[in-house]
């Protein structure tokens, strides 16, 4: 089976490297067809109740599709096609359907495309219901092919928007909002009922977006006042965890306990942690807190780095440098991604 996803425009490769870490992460094989402004081809035999999984985990993809058919993004050549494409495989009798061109798509005439494709699928049988169709087909046009789509999972945008900092009980600025944070949950490739930790959960956006997906969520943070107001974010959301207050670079867990590790390092505090009687020193403080990250994975566990700088590869920790990124927050600041491998 041929699926697309449709992928949010926030970065340009994070997206793709989510929905790849998610394929990995549910033992989905796959093989990548292609990549191109925001749309993603894969090729994989995947259950009903198994994509309905991954498409509920994922935070940077807006819709995911069945290709029934591939053509140059040329009308003739769409058109021929659709003609050619056998719908009756994935429509009922008697159900109807809808055409849809995505808004951000640069081609010159949408609409008389759209009632072209509309007019053939007609031919065969069917009846058009733009309100609540059975069946939505798309047309995904890149500048090299156009993909002749059934539309299987749309993102719920409310649920995200719902989570966001201000919405929550406990806020402080310069959170990560929720569709980054469950972003860097799946790249660290972690399950249901596995536990995933945050040394520095802050106010708790990266737990929350781990406990929403069904991990078992840890987290700790030098800061009473942050660990209180986690607990309240959590149990607002219905959600529980073990919160410890403490210092990320001597936690009271034992060795390869943590199946996935995701956090956001300190930036801009380091008045706050001196206060607090632990490490005054930002530059000090990721070193060692990398070094109690890899004691307390697991073999071949994932964590995943946000920091203000670069990671280090002179880092002595035998942790296999996996993906790096850089997001832009705003115009003066950018925060780096890395996803690392305990080896």
């Amino acid at each position: 089976m041929l699926l697309a996803f449709e992928l949010t425009g926030e970065h340009d490769t994070l997206p793709k490297a989510e929905v790849l870490a998610c394929l990995n992460a549910l033992c989905i094989v796959y093989d990548t067809i292609m990549f191109l402004k925001g749309i993603l081809v894969i090729d994989a035999q995947i259950r009903p109740e198994t994509l309905a999984v991954l498409a509920n985990r994922l935070g940077m993809t807006h819709r995911i599709y069945e290709v029934n058919g591939m053509s140059e993004p040329k009308e003739d050549a769409i058109l021929a096609m659709v003609k050619n494409t056998d719908v009756y495989k994935c429509m009922e009798k008697g159900s109807t359907f809808a055409v849809r061109v995505p808004k951000n798509s640069s081609y010159p005439e949408k609409q008389a495309l759209i009632a072209q494709v509309g007019a053939l699928i007609k031919g065969k049988g069917y009846n058009v219901n733009l309100s609540d169709p059975s069946n939505t087909f798309v047309l995904l046009l890149t500048e090299q092919t156009c993909f002749f789509c059934l539309l299987l999972h749309s993102t719920d945008k409310k649920r995200y928007g719902a989570r966001k900092p201000q919405f929550r009980p406990f806020f402080s600025p310069g959170v990560i909002l929720p569709k980054v944070a469950r972003a860097l949950v799946n790249l660290s490739g972690i399950n249901e009922n596995e536990l995933f930790l945050d040394p520095f959960c802050g106010t708790g956006g990266l737990l929350l977006e781990a406990g929403m997906i069904g991990a078992l969520v840890v987290g700790l943070d030098v800061q009473e006042q942050m660990v209180r107001g986690t607990a309240e974010n959590l149990n607002f959301y219905g959600l529980t965890g073990a919160l410890i207050v403490g210092d990320a670079a001597k936690i009271a867990l034992r060795d390869n306990c943590i199946d996935a590790i995701a956090t956001d390092m300190p930036y801009g505090r380091s008045s706050l942690i001196a206060q607090a009687g632990f490490r005054p020193s930002l530059e000090r403080l990721f070193p060692d807190a990398l070094a109690e990250i890899h004691r307390l994975l697991k073999p071949g566990g994932k964590a995943v780095v946000v920091s203000n700088f670069p990671y280090s590869r002179s880092l002595r920790h035998s942790f296999r440098v996996l993906e790096t990124y850089v997001y832009r927050v705003h115009k003066s600041l950018n925060r780096y991604i890395t996803v690392l491998k305990k080896v």
